[in-house]
């Protein structure tokens, strides 16, 4: 199994297919800019801006899902430049990031940025926040509808974020960027 199948097969458990990628680098939302759902919005959903600790327990809980290690500053940048794209443009993922700090925070009884990467881990697997779908009847714990927003739209949508980036793209073994001009002998010859 080459690195790039086990990549696209992981995204495609977490039920993210290779159209839902392409729709988050091309800045579009991969639901037709639909707002999230599972958190009460009200009438009129909120653009802006998170607060910096938020941004960085954001920013840790996506590091904990993509790579289950420290991001290097470039490939964070990416991650924060999707954050704030989406709170800023997209109604909705205000509230929806509001809603998963929060509950991180309630399930670490602390900032989720402050735990080590190792506790990070161990509380995505435990309150198993990187499984994407809910089973129906399945226990969601204390904060039922929490859970579910932050499982089923905050978790999948930090997860593309990353992985339409162009650091995301590498993971797979992409040198280039798509919409960016590479190597033109790798076009022009067969793939070793």
């Amino acid at each position: 199994m080459t690195r790039r199948s086990f990549i696209q097969r992981a995204l495609l458990l977490l039920g993210i297919g290779p159209a839902g990628s392409v729709g988050c680098a091309a800045g579009r939302s991969v639901d037709g800019a639909s707002p999230p759902t599972g958190v009460d919005l009200g009438p009129t959903s909120a653009t802006g801006t998170l607060s910096r600790a938020g941004m960085e327990d954001l920013v840790a809980l996506g590091e904990a899902l993509v790579e289950g290690r420290t991001l290097a500053p470039a490939e964070r940048r990416y991650l924060v430049e999707h954050i704030e794209d989406r709170t800023a443009r997209s109604p909705g993922y205000l509230a929806l990031y509001g809603t998963t700090v929060n509950t991180l925070e309630r399930l670490a009884g602390r900032r989720f940025a402050s735990l080590a990467m190792r506790e990070r881990l161990e509380l995505v697997a435990r309150h198993r926040l990187a499984v994407s779908q809910v089973r129906p009847g399945e226990d969601l714990g204390q904060f039922p509808p929490e859970m579910r927003a932050l499982r089923t739209r905050a978790v999948p949508d930090l997860i593309r974020g990353y992985y339409g980036s162009p650091a995301g793209w590498a993971v797979v073994g992409y040198d280039t960027f798509p919409g960016r001009c590479g190597d033109l002998t790798r076009y022009t010859r067969a793939e070793s």
